[in-house]
């Protein structure tokens, strides 16, 4: 009996003793980890950041990139984002002992937090006027003739956000383009002639490197006599040192580049020219046709003196060069040549490629 009653005393004794461990091991508090935390994006203000009321990073304006360690254990672990020198906060963020690297981003532009940004390459040519670039609605830039700028645009993941084109002075929307999160870098590549903008123009390599590519549209100083048609531009070539008053060699076969009368652009390859010292010259005729695309029996056109005779490529000179992608604007002029007392139509080009390049 005495056997049995010590024997339940002893294993009594044993489980209160390995309950009393269990319980003391509990109570020892958990020993706190270190991560490292990466601070990366930008902002247009100063601004603080600060762990358990602390600040521990203050970058400069513009791009934020900061590396620091922080010591984690407990749910007091809390990052805070503020403005400089004041005490409102913009972000806050509990942190979590694991993993060791950790990144924020944060984008600020004075007004919202986001979490991304991408970048933006605007590039065109304004032939007349100022034009004006909005983000949301909010004035973000302007410019005339020549535009190459880069902007950084601040954005949430997930979500997109608007960039419209407009003439200064004026509430009409040209161009709008969706930004979309998820690319990192989006063009915009515009011609604006003053009234309309034609968006992503592009210089495509010809497909043959001998070749070159040209893109072009059509405007008429002529309005009251065009026809508002669409029109061909039909290729001859011709040794620079031809008369200007001697017709140019028609391209076999024929060579047609229709230019559409709503000012939209069309594109060619033109082949190589018979030599080193020859030119591209053209006509320019109403679409599918060998005519003119004007009214000639009114004013400025009619001339007894210098009677309508056909270009056959006497004007519009287009000089060459091989594997290269040319941008044109082509308006309509009217020659008068002394020598053959005769009026002809062509046209003069405008080389706009190395805005686009």
């Amino acid at each position: 009996m005495k056997l049995k009653i010590f024997t339940l005393f002893f294993f009594s004794a044993v489980i209160a003793l390995g309950l009393s461990c269990r319980k003391a091991e509990l109570l020892q508090p958990e020993p706190a980890k270190v991560i490292q935390l990466t601070l990366t994006g930008a902002s247009d203000v100063a601004l603080e950041y600060l762990y358990k009321d602390s600040i521990i990073a203050t970058p400069p304006v513009g791009g934020i990139n900061v590396k620091t360690l922080l010591s984690v254990k407990d749910q007091n672990a809390v990052l805070k984002v503020r403005k400089k020198g004041t005490s409102e906060i913009l972000l806050t963020k509990a942190m979590v002992a694991v993993p060791f690297d950790q990144t924020i981003s944060i984008f600020y532009d004075g007004t919202k937090v986001y979490n991304s940004a991408i970048s933006l390459v605007v590039k065109g040519f304004a032939l007349s006027g100022e034009i004006e670039f909005l983000l949301d609605g909010k004035v973000l830039s302007s410019g005339t003739s020549t535009i190459n700028n880069t902007f950084f645009i601040l954005i949430d993941k997930g979500t997109t956000r608007e960039i419209t084109i407009r003439k200064k002075g004026t509430t009409e929307i040209l161009l709008t383009k969706t930004i979309q999160a998820e690319i990192a870098r989006q063009n915009i590549d515009f011609f604006f002639d003053g009234t309309k903008i034609a968006d992503n123009v592009k210089l495509t390599p010809p497909a043959n490197p001998a070749n070159m590519m040209i893109s072009a549209k059509f405007e008429t100083i002529f309005s009251p006599q065009f026809k508002n048609v669409d029109v061909d531009i039909v290729f001859y070539t011709k040794p620079t040192s031809a008369a200007i008053t001697t017709a140019g060699t028609k391209v076999t076969p024929e060579l047609r580049l229709t230019l559409k009368k709503d000012g939209s652009f069309s594109s060619i390859e033109l082949p190589p020219l018979p030599g080193p010292n020859y030119i591209y010259s053209f006509d320019i005729f109403e679409a599918g046709t060998n005519n003119v695309p004007y009214t000639t029996t009114a004013s400025p056109f009619v001339n007894a003196a210098f009677p309508f005779k056909q270009n056959e490529g006497r004007y519009g000179s287009i000089s060459f060069e091989a594997n290269k992608s040319k941008l044109f604007i082509i308006k309509d002029t009217k020659n008068l040549a002394a020598v053959t007392r005769s009026t002809y139509f062509s046209g003069a080009v405008t080389d706009l490629s190395e805005y686009f390049k």
